[in-house]
């Protein structure tokens, strides 16, 4: 009892450190533009009204969003790397990345597309919420969902699983995901969502899976703010069912070629 409380802590932990890239990536982002900002604005040096620079700073950090999210993913991917390093452990056999289904892949990838088209249909994004497309928000849109699928399905769901089981790691990773989306509309789907990639990376036993899914969604959710989409409840429910044979697929075309590597070895 006692071990599964020092893994369920040390899970705790990890997320936390997650979470803390985020503060200290924006930290560094904000005091780098400030700093560029005041010399720009010749503050350093002179007297200057403090209101009109604090909005010269606000308009100069608009849009940068993006950017912070980007030093945070990459402040993850070196601190991941260096506690493999230094646990002598590798982080692909670890997370499940060492191994990748094509079949899986493929189905996780159109499994994305019409889970967005659903949750679009449910949850309808207003133009007047959509960022301007630029090369920060493809970066964010292309690397999160790996350092996101990294850290949630990779890391916790492991950690979680060796404290409580692979069910309730699977809602607590999900929880924790959906948490920080913030947004309580956004914290619902992404939960669902959450679940939908444990069961797709426990099913498919890679992590690829779950990646290839999450990437899909994400650029099919980039794409649906620029375009116009609705359905009918007739086409909703159809796609709906599609959602489900292909989460489906998904899950069992890993397992089956595990079954089939299994066998060949016997």
């Amino acid at each position: 009892m006692k071990e599964k409380v020092v893994k369920f802590l040390y899970a705790i932990d990890c997320y936390l450190l997650y979470l803390l890239s985020g503060v200290v990536a924006a930290a560094g982002v904000v005091a780098y533009y400030s700093i560029t900002a005041a010399l720009d604005y010749g503050y350093i040096g002179e007297e200057t009204d403090a209101n009109a620079f604090v909005d010269y700073i606000s308009g100069f950090m608009a849009g940068k969003a993006s950017l912070v999210l980007i030093v945070s993913y990459l402040l993850v991917i070196i601190t991941v790397f260096f506690v493999f390093l230094f646990m002598k452990r590798r982080v692909t056999a670890y997370t499940g990345m060492s191994y990748a289904n094509l079949l899986s892949i493929i189905a996780a990838i159109l499994s994305g597309i019409v889970l967005n088209f659903i949750t679009y249909s449910l949850v309808p994004v207003e133009m007047t919420q959509a960022q301007e497309i630029n090369l920060l928000l493809i970066l964010c849109v292309v690397l999160g969902p790996f350092v996101e699928e990294l850290m949630f399905r990779g890391i916790l769901l492991k950690m979680f699983a060796g404290a409580c089981g692979i069910i309730f790691a699977s809602i607590i990773t999900s929880l924790l995901f959906a948490i920080m989306h913030t947004e309580p509309v956004q914290m619902l789907y992404t939960f669902v969502l959450g679940i939908i990639l444990c069961l797709v990376r426990v099913s498919s036993t890679s992590l690829w899976s779950a990646v290839a899914l999450h990437l899909a969604f994400n650029i099919t959710g980039a794409v649906a703010l620029v375009c116009d989409m609705s359905f009918d409840g007739a086409s909703l429910a159809m796609i709906c069912v599609a959602a489900i044979l292909l989460i489906s697929v998904a899950c069992m075309g890993g397992r089956r070629l595990e079954k089939e590597k299994k066998e060949s070895e016997a």
